[in-house]
């Protein structure tokens, strides 16, 4: 691990209005595809692997 510094790439979602807004606009093209995302960056959210997994098995019993 290293301490993030100006001008690295963040690791994880970072919930700010520009993102989210970002964020929104994928969901809706998302929704035209016969596609599914899943994990960390579908639902952009920082997950814990066991997180991750009910996710996961919530959406496919969902289909």
């Amino acid at each position: 691990p290293q301490e993030w510094k100006e001008g690295d790439e963040p690791y994880y979602p970072i919930n700010d209005a520009k993102n989210m807004e970002l964020f929104k606009k994928y969901r809706m093209l998302a929704k035209d595809e016969n596609i599914i995302f899943g994990g960390r960056l579908a639902e952009y959210k920082y997950y814990d692997m066991h997180q991750v997994i009910r996710s996961a098995l919530n959406t496919v019993e969902a289909l």
